[in-house]
This record gives structure tokens, sequence and C-alpha cells, in this order.
């Protein structure tokens, strides 16, 4: 039976053609643009709405089938252009799409409306027109054509010469006034003439830069290079002054226009020398002199008058009004007067209006007496002369004067003064000297006893501890010694230091500064120096004067006193994953638990970054044990930081002394040794220093000098350890195992040169050529893996991804053939830095695993932030499955957690039989391990392959 469905889909398959035109046609009426196609008829075979609508024409006319002769006497009959022009017009397009080639014309409508019109013949016969309203180009166009015009005339019409150059200093344009104002041809100075022949052609006829012809050229290619505004003189060939000012264009070029200046600067220079000689009768008059208009502003004055009235150059400029020069002079202090600036404009008026020349006395603010006479002029304006008929003074007046100006500088001062008879009474006394100390003016003037004041001043509690009898006791006793200088700390806890001089006829002069805030400063600057800024904790340089301290006491005394040394662990991450902020905020929380957990005589500090260290008294080493202990679970248990918890903890090195010696730079460095100890151990540990340590040390830092070299000298190889699927027995792939092979200290353990490679960095030289290495020899096996260990540190270098790219590359092996192990250490130091790389890697095609999970800092988060491809169970694990029923637990977890995930669990170190059979029960889905092979040299890897394979075959 036929469905309905099918019905509706056939219907539409025989619709489909006509909905396909419909949609063509209704795309077309949408365009901005006419468009008509003609057959090899030359009839319409389709037709836009926006054709009709560009020329007015009517649908009915000009529809498909409408010849092209009948489309364009349509057009004619509605005035779009002449009806006697429709069959030249209709031969001629004929005859230009016959040729087979595309072609523009324009049409002018009668509404003047311009039309683009673009014919094309089309491949299969017959054409096509395309129309366009360019009315708005067409008038811009004209436009253009007009303002060239009119700027060609204003060029033409200047009075200045002007040439333009552009970017490339080619001449753009240049006027015939700058022809002509130079003598220039213009067969030679046209556009597109470099900048260079310019002023060759402009200096050949005779024009003058007034340098030399090298130097002005140099000159005018700096200032273009400068692009700064300059205006120059140059003297044409006949003498004249001409000058050019040059301005920029933001497009890089520039523009000079130049002035015909001859005569201007001939008057410029006759006015000059009129001027000078004026200026020089002016400026020697003994009075001073100024002219002043019809409406009182000032057209000139010299600089007696304005030192008279305290007036600058600028407050003086000719125009300003009398009324503004009265303001101004009061305002800087020339003169004061009862009389308001209005009223003396108006006294004055009235004298110039009466031509009253009296003179008019005015005294001025620096005693001198002025005589001012106003002069009026015939023509309008007046003259004002201002003379200085000051008279000395009597003496009791100028001492009036000095006393004065005295008493104002003594209680101007920021110092206290007293000064002081032979008898130590009070000659005289600044106000600030009564008011730092807070006494009565009314006991404290001339006349009294230093001994009364000092019984005022205890009266008032402003000295403690003391009587007035014993500080004026004291006092005198100073001053027989001399000139001295004291402190005076008061109740209040200001510091007031005292200077004594003698005066030469007897007595003293007394000077009181309050210098409290200086001997703060100097208190936090020395406590500066000694203590660390961020955590107030003493410092290296005072931790070592209290060690040196402490040493001495017990060297003088007995006892014993420990030096602990403190290194946060893992800090970095703190700083690198929550920036520096956090990283203080915990420095200064651990410091704050260091304070807490100490005894009150000890001593704690800040060495630098996350070192501390604690100087302790009392029965060692117990005393210091048992602190360590304390700080280490302590610390062990930071707070949150930035909302996220932090993974941190300390480790501590122990020295005793005397025990272990009673230098300072020798304890230190047992307890440095002790803190390596302590580190090692895995952190968050303790360690007391022992003997034997600097043996250690001595021979660690042998291994690291022979360790920096093997990498060079070839001394490492690289052996390889199968890795088998437990369903099938069949070989998966090789595990590359790094080795060292010293000249004279034979096999060197990776345990013990790994973790040195990875203090010093050289585990990211070593780690690069053991997967380049890897690599190459894995390219040559069968299809299986190879698996690389990379170290924590290989991920915080940069790089790592491009080094893995680059060995794949280099050795053409496919990445899916390797497999990268990472530790949880890795993950621990920067677990958002490290997964972003881990992702990078796995992108590339490269298989990840995480090995030795189980031990450490074990997280599922791990798994759950990255994918990784197989879960590597530690040989600890399995090697004690007999024995411990937490092992057997383990693995167990493990094994069942890869089996959820989705993920291979590989059991490493599997030797025996039992424990084959053991982490098959559990579920492991891979082993490696000594019953499956020992790690071989890649000579040997071959052969592996090949008895691997016989046992499969075999089972």
């Amino acid at each position: 039976m036929i469905s309905t469905r099918d019905n509706e889909l056939g219907a539409r398959r025989e619709q489909g053609p006509e909905a396909l035109v419909a949609l063509s046609q209704l795309a077309l009426d949408h365009m901005e643009q006419g468009v008509c196609v003609y057959d090899a008829d030359n009839r319409i075979v389709l037709v836009n709405q926006r054709y009709l609508s560009l020329f007015n024409m009517s649908a009915e006319i000009v529809r498909i089938g409408t010849s092209y002769r009948d489309v364009l006497a349509h057009s004619a009959s509605l005035g779009n252009f002449p009806v006697s022009e429709i069959e030249t017009l209709y031969t001629r397009r004929v005859e230009q799409i016959a040729g087979g080639k595309p072609f523009r014309t324009e049409q002018q409508l009668a509404t003047g409306l311009v039309m683009s019109l673009e014919l094309k013949p089309l491949p299969g016969g017959g054409w096509m027109t395309i129309c366009d309203d360019v009315t708005r180009l067409a008038r811009l166009e004209a436009e253009l054509r007009v303002q060239t015009e009119r700027s060609q005339h204003a060029l033409s019409n200047m009075s200045h010469g002007l040439i333009m150059y552009d970017a490339d200093s080619r001449v753009v344009v240049c006027n015939e006034r700058f022809l002509n104002l130079y003598n220039l041809d213009p067969e030679i100075v046209k556009p597109g003439v470099p900048h260079s022949t310019v002023i060759d052609h402009w200096m050949s006829r005779g024009n003058l830069p007034g340098m030399a012809a090298d130097d002005f050229q140099n000159s005018r290619l700096e200032d273009v290079r400068a692009r700064k505004a300059k205006s120059l003189l140059v003297m044409r060939h006949d003498g004249r002054m001409v000058q050019a000012v040059s301005r920029f264009l933001p497009d890089g070029g520039w523009v000079t226009v130049h002035e015909d200046v001859t005569e201007r600067l001939q008057y410029e220079e006759t006015l000059r020398q009129q001027n000078f000689i004026l200026d020089a009768a002016l400026e020697n008059m003994a009075h001073g002199l100024a002219f002043y208009d019809s409406d009182m502003r000032l057209r000139v004055c010299n600089t007696t008058y304005r030192k008279i009235y305290l007036l600058s150059p600028q407050e003086t400029r000719p125009g300003t009004h009398l009324a503004e020069l009265i303001e101004r002079s009061m305002a800087n202090g020339a003169f004061s007067s009862e009389y308001s600036p209005q009223q003396l404009l108006e006294a004055a008026s009235a004298r110039i209006a009466n031509h009253d020349a009296s003179p008019m006395r005015r005294r001025m603010s620096n005693n001198t007496v002025i005589s001012v006479r106003y002069c009026a002029l015939a023509q309008g304006g007046f003259v004002a002369t201002y003379e200085d008929i000051t008279e000395r003074e009597h003496a009791i007046e100028e001492l009036s004067e000095q006393y004065r100006r005295f008493d104002a500088a003594l209680n101007n001062m920021s110092q206290g003064l007293c000064m002081l008879d032979a008898s130590l009474r009070v000659i005289v006394c600044n106000r600030r000297y009564i008011e730092m100390y807070g006494l009565s003016p009314d006991v404290v003037k001339p006349g009294v006893s230093m001994r009364e004041i000092m019984e005022h001043s205890c009266e008032l509690g402003i000295h403690q501890n003391t009587t007035a009898a014993r500080l004026y006791a004291d006092y005198v006793e100073r001053l027989r010694e001399g000139e001295h200088t004291l402190h005076r700390h008061l109740s209040d806890g200001r510091i007031i230091k005292l200077n004594h001089k003698r005066m030469e006829h007897g007595g003293w002069v007394v000077t009181y500064e309050d210098v409290t805030e200086r001997h703060k400063a100097q208190a936090r600057v020395a406590h500066m120096a000694r203590h660390d800024s961020l955590t107030d904790l003493p410092n290296r340089t005072l931790f070592r004067e209290k060690m040196g301290e402490g040493l001495n006491q017990v060297a003088i005394a007995g006892g014993a006193m420990a030096v602990l040394c403190f290194d946060l662990d893992n800090f970095k991450t703190v700083n690198d994953r929550l920036g520096h902020a956090a990283g203080d905020r915990l420095l200064r929380w651990v410091a704050a638990r260091l304070k807490e957990n100490v005894g009150e005589h000890d001593t704690v500090a800040r060495l630098g970054g996350d070192e501390f260290a604690v100087l302790q008294r009392g029965p060692q080493p117990r005393s210091a044990e048992k602190l360590a202990r304390r700080l280490v679970e302590v610390i062990g248990h930071p707070p949150p930081l930035e909302s996220q918890s932090i993974h941190v903890g300390v480790s501590v090195g122990i020295a005793i002394a005397p025990d272990h010696g009673l230098d300072a730079d020798e304890l230190m460095k047992c307890a440095d040794l002790a803190l390596y100890q302590a580190k090692a151990k895995g952190r968050g540990a303790y360690q007391l220093f022992e003997p034997e340590m600097e043996e250690e040390a001595r021979s660690r830092h042998a291994l690291e000098h022979d360790l920096r070299g093997a990498l060079e000298a070839r001394e490492f190889h690289l052996v390889f350890q199968p890795q088998v699927r437990l369903d099938s027995s069949e070989l998966t792939g090789f595990e590359a195992l790094l080795r060292w092979k010293h000249p004279s200290r034979g096999f060197v353990s990776p345990a013990e040169f790994i973790p040195i490679a990875e203090e010093t960095g050289l585990i990211v030289p070593i780690g690069e050529w053991v997967l380049r290495s890897a690599c190459a020899t894995a390219a040559s096996w069968p299809d299986v893996t190879v698996a690389v260990n990379l170290s924590p540190v290989q991920f915080r270098s940069r790089g790592l991804v491009a080094m893995v790219t680059s060995a794949l590359a280099e050795a053409g092996l496919p990445p899916q053939r390797l497999e990268l192990e990472v530790t949880e250490t890795a993950l621990l130091d920067d677990s958002e830095a490290t997964i972003e790389i881990l992702h990078q890697l796995r992108a590339l095609g490269v298989h990840v695993s995480l090995d030795d999970f189980g031990v450490g800092y074990s997280s599922l988060s791990y798994l759950r932030k990255f994918p990784f491809d197989r879960i590597k169970i530690d040989r600890s694990f399995v090697g004690t499955l007999g024995e411990s029923p937490e092992s057997v637990a383990i693995v167990r977890t493990i094994a069942s957690l890869g089996s959820v995930l989705g993920v291979e669990t590989t059991a490493e170190g599997v030797e025996t039989e039992e424990q084959l059979d053991f982490v098959r029960e559990c579920g492991c889905t891979a082993v490696q391990g000594y019953y499956f092979g020992r790690p071989c040299p890649a000579s040997e890897v071959g052969r592996a392959i090949e008895t691997l394979s016989s046992v499969r075959r075999v089972a």
C-alpha cells in the first residue's frame, strides 16, 4: 500500500523545478542591481524588478519574450533617451555584443539619474545587462573636478610661493609665484621631480641659503626626518630676502610657503634702532617713568618703575589698565593704603582731568617714600614719573625696625630659642619655646631665671622622676663644661634636643628642637637593618649576632645551645599556583607558628626565602628534637590559601653546640647538612647532625661533579624491561631504564644519582637524551611500545612538548608507540600546569601512565583531572603480598579502580609465579618484573621479543 507521505514526496518532486525557478526569481528581485538576460534572438528570458524600477519601465511590456528593440522603444517613450536614437543605439550595442567581449557604458536619464550598464555575452548564446544607479558617484566626481579647478585657481593667485612634496620627497605641486620668485625653470621644477633636483636647480639660479650647499642639503633632509615645522631666511639671486616656512603633512609629505620679506625686515631694523635709543634713555633714568593713553592703559614703562611697584614684565605688558597695575602692586606688597584701588584710581583721574601735576607722597612697603606726578598730554593720555625721595630715618627708627624684624623672625622659627644672660636669666625667648614645653607666657618672660622656669615645668609634670633642684644643678654643671648638646626625654614621650652656644659678651643662646620623629625614624631604620621586612623576625645579620652571643655564653658558662634550620617543603608550588601574595601570607603564618612554639629566650629568624632558623638554649638535643617534632606537625597542616587547600611541610636540620662546634659558620654548616639529610628522607622530617654526614656531603659533591660530565663522556646507556599482558601473555612493550657506568666507580645506582640530577637540574638534558635514545632504538622494533620516565623537573622546564615532538619526528616513531610515565610528585608540584602539558602530549597521540601509584601523596583527584592510559602499581606492594594484608588490599583496590575507570593496571616487580597468580586474581591487566625478563641492553631486545613470543605460543 502507498502511504500518504509517499504521495506528498512525489508531489514535491514534480513541483521542484517550478519552486526552484520561483526562488531564483525572488532572489533576483531583491538584488540592488537591475538584471535582464536575452537569448540569441535578443529576446528577454529573465528580468528582475530592480531593472524595471531603475528605468521606470512597465512589467506588462518588459517581460519574458519581449525583444531588445521593443525594450529600447519603451524606454525612449518614457523619456530615458531621445526616440531618434533608438535605431543607432540598437545597432551599435548588438554589434558590440556580437564582438564577444563584455563592455560598460553610462546613460543619463531625463530625470537626471545616471545609470551604469554592463553588457556581457553569454557562453551558450544570448547576453545579459546589469544596471546600477551611479548618480551619486557621478555627482561626487563632478564636484571633485570643480574643487580641483578652484584649488588650481587659488594656487595660481597666491601672493606667496608654494611648493608641496610627498612622503618620497618628490614634488606634488608648485605655483607660478614660487617659480617666478626664484627665477626657476618650470620644465625642471614640476610634479614628480625629487627634492634634491629642486635644490640643485634653485642654487644654480644664484639663490643663496646662507650656508654651504652640502650643509644646506643635509639640513633640509634632517628637517624632513625630524618632521618639525621650521622657518628660515634665504637670499634671492637679486639680494632680496625670502622667508620659507615648512610644515609637515600627516601622510608624510610637507609643504613650504615662501614670502618676500625684504621691506618688512628693513622696517623692523629701523624700528629696532629707534626702540634701542628710546629704551636706553628710559632705562638710564633715575626716576621711574610710565606712559598711559587716554583710556589710562599703559603704553610703556621703565625698569625703575617696575622695581618701585614690585611688578614683573608680564604684569606690565602694554595695554594693562592703571587700575589693574594698582591692584597687582598692592597684592605684591609694594605698598598698602587705607584707600581701595578704586579710590586711588579716582584720585589720579581727577588730577589728570584738572591738569594737576603737583606731587603726591606715597609710602612704600619697603619704607621708601615715592613722589608721584601725573602730567597730562595735549594729544591725550599722560606721563607719570616716580621719584624716590626717602630720607634716612633716625637711628631709633632703624633700631625699632630691626627689632620688629628680629621679633618676627624669632617667632616664626621652627625651633624654640631662648637667650640667657650670664646669670641664666631670660633676655628673650620665642613663642615656639613656650609652646614646646607648654609653659605659661605669664611666667616665662624677660628677667625670669632658668631655675624658676624649671620649677614651673616640674609643676606641670613635664619632667618625671626628678626635681627642679636636681634638674637645675645638673644643668649648671653641664654649662660649666662649655658649649654642649643634651636631650630631654619628656613625660609625654617627646625628645627635645637642646643646643647651647656662648654669646660673645657673655650668656647663652639655647635652641630647642623636637627630634622625636627623627629618633623614631632612626630606630625604625636600625630595626629594619636587622629584621626581615615581611615577618618582622630577626634577619640573618641579627641571627648571627645572637648566635655569636649564645656561643660565647656556652663557651664561658657551659650548657648547650641548638641551631635549628627550617626549610619549607613545596613552597615554590604555592608561589607558582597562587601567586607571591599568597606565598607571603604563608611565610607570615609560618613565622607566627614558630614564635608561638619557641621559648621566651629563644631566637627565631628568617634567613631568606622560605628558610627559617631558631636558636634554642636548654638540655640538648632533647629540647631541639621536641621542638622540631612539634613544628613538623603544626606546619604540616597549614590553613587554606585563596580558598584552596595547600600541601606544604617543613624539614628541619639540627646542630648542637658545643657537641658540633663553637664556631658560628661551622655550626650553620652542620645544621644545613642535617637539613639536607632530612629532605632526603622524604621531607616533613627532622634530622640531628651526625659526623658521617660531612663525608656523605663530600661524596655527594664528588658524585655531582662526575655526573656533570657523564653525558658528554657517553657513560650513560639504556636497558629495556619487557611488559606483558596477563590475559594473553602478549608482549606489549618495554620500559627504558637509565644506567650509568662510571669509569672508576663502576655501575652507579639510579637511586643514588637521579636525585642529584633532579636537584641540580641535570635531569633535563639527561632526560632528553633518554627520550631521544629510546625513540631511536624502538623505531627498529616490531609494533610494540617503549615507555620512558619523565622527572617532575622536566615539567618545570620549558619546551617539554616540543622536545617530545622533535624526538618522535627525528626517530620516525609513531606517537602511539611511545608511553610517558609520570609520578604523582610531578602532579603535586604544580598540578594545573602539569595537567595542561599532559593534555598537550596526549594530543600528539602519546600514551601517558601514572607511575608508582599508591605511594607518596596518592590522590584520586589526579585520575579525575586527567584520563591516564595506565596505572602502574608500585613494586613495594607486590613484593610484600605474602606478608602484608595492607598490600593485598591496596593492590586489589587499585586493580578494581582501574577496571571501573577503563584504565590498564600494571603490577611492577613480579618475580615469582605466586605473585603472578595473585596479581592476575586481583584483576591487574599487565605485569612487569624479573619473572618475564630482566632489563636487557638494546642489542638483546630482539632475542627477548623472540623468547616471549615463543612462551606465548606454548601457552
